[in-house]
């Protein structure tokens, strides 16, 4: 199967159950402002992939399954990591400047691999 096989409605389809998984990970943690960020981002990658659509007439399944592959990596990258990043979510809603602040070297690293296992995979995938 190529890549260009892939009709865009699955794409689409793609886009939106990722966003979701993307939304229930990092949002079931945070509180407040924290939780408003992730709207934002998602808001922000998606008006990036219009732009990158328009702006660089890149294919919108291209630029579909991009964005898929971003919100799954990040997703992944905090998969298993709930209560970690609520106690961190709370230590900075208490203390945002203290130096303490920071995600464990093994959550930092889940993020990092999952990105680029991800990330990997799709650059192989639409080059197949």
């Amino acid at each position: 199967m190529h890549f260009s096989d892939i009709p865009v409605l699955v794409l689409w389809l793609a886009a939106a159950v990722s966003t979701a998984v993307f939304a229930v990970t990092w949002g079931s943690w945070m509180t407040g402002k924290l939780r408003r960020a992730v709207y934002y981002a998602i808001a922000g990658m998606a008006l990036f992939g219009v732009a990158t659509h328009y702006g660089r007439n890149m294919p919108l399944g291209e630029v579909l399954f991009l964005y898929s592959l971003a919100m799954l990596a990040l997703a992944l990258g905090v998969l298993g990591r709930r209560e970690e990043l609520t106690r961190l979510a709370e230590a900075v809603k208490r203390d945002p400047k203290s130096p303490d602040n920071k995600m464990s070297t093994g959550a930092t690293v889940q993020i990092v691999v999952a990105g680029l296992v991800v990330i990997g995979a799709g650059t192989w995938f639409l080059s197949t």
